[in-house]
């Protein structure tokens, strides 16, 4: 016969494996990423008596866990989807109030600048007009200023949580490695592992990194998983993981990048291809505020340019041509600052770029790498360039360095100058440079002047005047009045006229003719700083300049005056006249011009006012705030159905567990019966035998 007792017992052991389980269960109802165990419970088989079979009680053959392996892998996908669209729509945001709000936003200044500008104009001798004109300016700049410092710490903050996820992404691949190896432990080689409580952190483990990266996990025969991230990069393979860290970017080191350290080599990785969260904030970075920087930096620069160029038109209360009010986008240092060299081992050469054009500029940067430099003689050199929004390449040169040292970037508004090549280590094809146009430039905009004399109402007194039948393009403004009491100084009646003779091998011919077309002689005491040398009484003809090669402006003195050509480049029978132009007290014709900029559409190939850039940018962000917003609600209800999806199969059920409580001791109470009436027959047998 079957032992009653040993039957009694296994039915003790089973129901109190899943009393136990049970209680597990209901402990763990609230504990993150816990999957519902059950008790595997079979017969623990049968003797055979005669014809027949008598069971031998049960057994308790394995505690399995709830897991649905698909709903798991749906998870972690829309795990991975909800961490990009969040982050993506934090930063937005983050970017959308900080343009759109009131208090930072730079439409009011503006307006107000162009406010005070007017008020120049109705009142050009008043000084006070003059200084609530510049304090405007200055809060104008200052606001510009305090935007880009904001989109600075923004920035800096995303490097930083790059930084930071690196350390976290590292944590979490040397966790999963240990739960491997713990698991392979229990589970022995090519065992199927029982540990489930090591399963269920393994996995949640798991989500968590899908939530900053996108994962694939591939199952191995000993219970452990290979984990890749992004598009395939392996970061845990067994029990053994690999170190993500956050390294300088190249060229620009403020700029974050994430690599793999594999035995102590780095391999660099494109953060916005990793998914998740990470992704985002690459993504985010290296688009959207690198885009806001950019547009900004177009934004200030096209109004304090223009503002710039026309007060150089004007003459100021002390009689002078005006200068600059803001600072010079053009200045050797900004020129340089534009232009980022790779460190990529192959040569070196100091490049800078130069704004020619407002109306070409956008808020675009651009990849230039050298196709081939040959140090000659001749010295000669070409690029690739690539702007980086469009993709759109275009090939500079091959350029004679000895004939010029600018190359223009056709259809951008921008000049790339050749300032200096390391003789000793010349670029060689491959080498790279970043280009900025416009990324520093609200960072860099400030006010020159806070003399309420130096703002150029009037017109100037001296106007330097292009023929119409000029076939050159070159543009000359009188750059500085000298001396109003040269013999050949101007007047409403002989005026002069710099006629040029042949433009050749980077050499101007020119002679000064008065208003008939003779050339006129050089009176004593009149400027004599010409080229040839001249004596008093000489004719002023076969006179030559020579335009810088780097920046190709050069400058005629004349008659107490300076006449700068400031770009492009004449032709054999081109004129310029200086005029006479009758100015004085109460004079606004230049300020009255400086305020139809207001209006005047000069950005955006001549499609676009200031404010209508500023404008586009708020409605750029704002819809990418508004994508983001839609985006992230919809990947939300995805993640929260995986979720549920998984609860449902994995959950705990508190009143499913109680039932099972009371049925598990129920089944307890009749085992410990079956023990307590095999106690009373093996009484019973006794008492028979006395």
């Amino acid at each position: 016969m079957a032992d009653l007792f040993q039957i009694g017992l296994s039915g003790i052991y089973s129901s109190q494996a899943s009393l136990a389980t049970t209680g597990h269960n209901i402990a763990n109802v609230n504990t993150a990423g816990y999957s519902r165990q059950t008790v595997q419970v079979s017969t623990s088989g049968s003797e055979r008596y005669g014809s027949y079979f008598i069971g031998q009680g049960s057994m308790v053959t394995g505690i399995e866990r709830a897991y649905d392996k698909f709903a798991f892998t749906e998870n972690i996908m829309n795990t991975s989807q909800y961490g990009y669209a969040k982050e993506v729509y934090t930063q937005s945001s983050k970017l959308d109030q900080l343009f759109s709000n009131e208090s930072t936003s730079v439409t009011k200044p503006v307006l107000a600048v162009f406010e005070t500008i007017n008020g120049v104009a109705d009142h050009p001798n008043m000084l006070e007009s003059r200084t609530v004109f510049l304090e405007s300016s200055a809060n104008m700049i200052n606001q510009y200023n305090r935007l880009y410092e904001n989109l600075e710490i923004q920035y800096t903050g995303i490097n930083n949580d790059i930084t930071n996820t690196a350390s976290i992404i590292t944590t979490l691949a040397d966790n999963l490695a240990n739960i491997n190896q713990q698991i392979s432990a229990v589970s022995g080689s090519g065992g199927q592992s029982n540990s489930n409580d090591l399963l269920d952190r393994r996995d949640q483990a798991i989500t968590e990194l899908s939530e900053l990266v996108n994962v694939s996990v591939v199952p191995t025969d000993n219970g452990m998983v290979n984990i890749y991230m992004g598009s395939g990069q392996a970061l845990v393979m067994g029990n053994e993981s690999v170190n993500v860290v956050a390294v300088n970017g190249d060229p620009d080191p403020s700029r974050k990048e994430m690599a793999l350290n594999v035995n102590g080599n780095l391999v660099k990785m494109d953060g916005s291809r990793l998914g998740g969260k990470v992704a985002a904030m690459f993504d985010t970075r290296d688009n959207d505020l690198d885009r806001a920087f950019n547009q900004l930096g177009q934004n200030i620069i096209g109004l304090t340019h223009s503002i710039n160029e026309q007060q150089k038109e004007g003459q100021t209360l002390e009689g002078q041509i005006g200068d600059n009010l803001f600072n010079d986008i053009n200045a050797d240092s900004t020129m340089r600052n534009r232009v980022l060299a790779h460190n990529d081992g192959l040569g070196s050469a100091q490049l800078s770029l130069r704004v020619d054009d407002l109306s070409q500029l956008s808020p675009d940067d651009y990849d230039l790498v050298v196709n081939s430099y040959v140090a000659g003689p001749p010295e000669v050199i070409e690029f690739n360039v690539t702007n980086k929004t469009t993709g759109k390449t275009q090939v500079l040169g091959p350029v004679d360095l000895s004939d010029t040292k600018r190359i223009e970037i056709p259809n951008s508004g921008l000049s790339l100058g050749i300032d200096a090549i390391n003789a000793l280590d010349p670029p060689q094809a491959g080498k790279s440079f970043t280009l900025r146009p416009t990324r520093l430039g609200a960072q860099e905009a400030t006010l020159l002047h806070k003399d309420p004399e130096k703002v150029a109402a009037a017109d100037a007194q001296i106007k330097t005047l292009a023929a119409d039948t000029n076939t050159g393009d070159a543009v000359l403004r009188t750059s500085a009045i000298k001396d109003p009491l040269d013999p050949l100084y101007m007047d409403a009646d002989n005026p002069l006229t710099i006629q040029i003779t042949s433009n050749v091998s980077g050499v101007i011919s020119y002679d000064i003719v008065d208003k008939n077309g003779t050339a006129v002689t050089l009176p004593a005491g009149s400027e004599n700083s010409f080229v040839p040398a001249k004596a008093v009484g000489d004719p002023l003809s076969g006179l030559t300049v020579t335009p810088d090669l780097l920046t190709g402006k050069v400058t005629f003195n004349l008659a107490g005056v300076d006449v700068e050509m400031y770009a492009g480049s004449p032709l054999a029978g081109d004129k310029f006249t200086l005029n006479f132009n009758e100015t004085g007290d109460g004079d606004n014709r230049n300020i009255m011009k400086i305020a139809d900029l207001q209006s005047q559409k000069i950005m955006n190939n001549n499609k676009a006012t200031f404010q209508d850039v500023y404008s586009g940018m708020l409605s750029e962000i704002g819809a990418k705030t508004g994508n983001a917003d839609v985006s992230m609600q919809s990947t939300y209800i995805l993640k929260t159905q995986s979720t549920e999806r998984i609860q449902s199969t994995s959950g705990v059920n508190m009143d499913e567990e109680a039932a099972n409580l009371l049925q598990y001791q129920q089944y307890y109470s009749a085992a410990a019966r079956v023990i307590s009436i095999a106690g009373e027959l093996f009484d019973t047998i006794l008492q028979a035998s006395r």
